[in-house]
């Protein structure tokens, strides 16, 4: 809990001591301004406190031997008798990698020299990404599909802290967002780039194939992998997009009519 919410502190505290640098790199297809980044950032750390300040007490072993597959839907039903350990790896593997491979835009002599608001934007969405997955489990507290199974190899770990957790797929949701992201990003700073595509072909593969390693692991409902892709894909599409100095999106902080703070979303026609 502690790095999680002292993970955000510092980048709300980055973009605090941040101007507008729309005119610094005037050659920047995006921008960073506090009105922007600030609320983004509160949204961001508000969620990830918000669900660690969620009380969620693991399934007992009576509550997953109360619980009846039946009860599941027919469009998640096959995946309760799944269970893989080597797809919980493989999921692992794509996770991690997703996560770190937008690194790679670096090398990029143009990229690398705006480095700033590349790298706020890549914390951003990976910082709303994570909150809004995990305030979302810990609400919903959905029962792993495994724990409806029979498989031996599940039973060790049907006792885990997070065996109600699964909706959505985090695994499914942080890769989305990691690959969109870096394809938006690419491409805006390369619009002609005969590169882009394949990018973007490997954004929608990365991620697909994760959410299916977790469905084949037992880990998640079809449901939920599918949940976490396009919410992932949309905040590693929006948040760069929100960014550009071409966007008509605005966000800002408000005061309700209660007195409470609250974030503002425009659009400008």
């Amino acid at each position: 809990m502690v790095n999680r919410i002292l993970f955000s502190i510092m980048i709300l505290s980055n973009l605090i001591g941040q101007k507008d640098t729309a005119s610094v790199a005037p050659d920047s297809p995006y921008y960073l301004s506090k009105r922007m980044d600030l609320p983004l950032a509160a949204v961001s750390t508000g969620l990830l406190v918000g669900a660690e300040l969620v009380d969620v007490t693991p399934l007992t072993e009576d509550d997953i031997n109360d619980l009846n597959k039946d009860e599941v839907s027919d469009f998640d039903y096959s995946a309760t008798e799944n269970w893989d350990e080597n797809s919980i790896a493989t999921s692992d593997l794509l996770l991690y990698s997703s996560i770190g491979f937008p690194a790679i835009l670096l090398i990029d002599k143009e990229i690398r020299r705006d480095y700033k608001k590349f790298m706020s934007i890549w914390a951003e969405t990976f910082v709303l990404t994570y909150g809004l997955t995990n305030l979302t489990k810990v609400l919903v507290s959905r029962p792993r599909p495994y724990l409806y199974g029979t498989s031996e190899g599940s039973e060790e770990h049907k006792m885990e802290d997070d065996n109600q957790r699964s909706f959505f797929s985090g695994h499914t949701s942080l890769s989305a967002a990691s690959w969109f992201m870096m394809a938006s990003m690419y491409q805006d700073y390369h619009p002609e780039s005969k590169l882009a595509p394949y990018i973007w072909a490997t954004a929608y593969l990365v991620p697909a194939a994760t959410g299916y390693y977790r469905y084949d692991a037992g880990k998640h409902f079809l449901s939920d992998v599918l949940t976490g892709y396009f919410i992932g894909r949309a905040i590693g599409v929006m948040v760069p997009r929100w960014h550009k100095k071409s966007s008509r999106v605005d966000v800002g902080l408000m005061l309700l009519p209660s007195g409470e703070p609250g974030v503002q979303l425009t659009y400008r026609y």
